[in-house]
């Protein structure tokens, strides 16, 4: 039998899916009035919503409502929407990843992004994300790097100064010393910046290649 449509349903389906903040007003305009349709319509209503608040960034909000879509898919197994052809749990996870990252919660951001590899393990894109969660979260590696960075170029600031107005002056025999001194505290500052970064990448690379592999491992027979 063919489907029926109530008419809130037909009204918001019509709109223009680009509109993302048409469909948000409407909705919660008339939230009430949804929250009263059969489960499918209810359910692609909000996930046309939930998809609009993210486009438009609003991550927080995005944050309450896309839950809400996640265990309804579960609870009434609900696989697909219509006009998308992704599985609708584990794209709503994804993006639910995706708007914690842009709010700084990284620590949700990688629980949901190892859930997602533990299901798709084959997936790099979830590999690839879960590297850029965890380099966020070397947050004592990077800021040893760049206080370093930073005392050995006020070191440096300090040491031509010293050339300029000091030891070239009164002992000028020790000025080319003192200029290649700051060449080298410079150059340290740098290293110790970029090695900081490299090490907090091999962490991260490192950590997440071993999830994914620990994963596809167990699916092996």
């Amino acid at each position: 039998m063919p489907r029926h449509y109530s008419q809130l349903y037909r009204e918001l389906r019509a709109l223009d899916p680009a509109d993302y903040h048409r469909i948000i007003r409407t909705y919660e305009e008339r939230e009430q009035e949804i929250g009263r349709l059969d489960v499918l319509e209810n359910f692609e209503l909000t996930v046309l919503y939930v998809d609009a608040l993210f486009e438009t960034g609003a991550y927080r909000q995005h944050q309450l409502m896309v839950d809400l879509v996640i265990h309804a898919s579960i609870r009434f197994d609900i696989r697909h929407v219509p006009g998308r052809d992704e599985e609708i749990y584990e794209y709503q996870l994804f993006r639910k990843a995706a708007s914690a990252f842009r709010i700084n919660d990284y620590a949700t951001a990688e629980h949901v992004l190892r859930e997602l590899i533990r299901m798709r393990p084959q997936r790099d894109v979830y590999v690839r994300f879960l590297r850029a969660t965890l380099f966020r979260q070397q947050t004592s590696v990077l800021q040893f790097g760049r206080a370093a960075c930073i005392l050995c170029m006020l070191l440096t600031a300090a040491v031509v100064t010293l050339n300029l107005l000091v030891i070239k002056n009164f002992y000028p025999t020790y000025a080319a010393a003192a200029t290649w001194t700051s060449f080298y505290v410079f150059a340290t500052g740098l290293l110790m910046l970029f090695g900081a970064y490299g090490y907090a990448y091999y962490l991260t690379y490192r950590a997440a290649t071993n999830f994914r592999t620990g994963q596809l491992n167990k699916r092996l027979p």
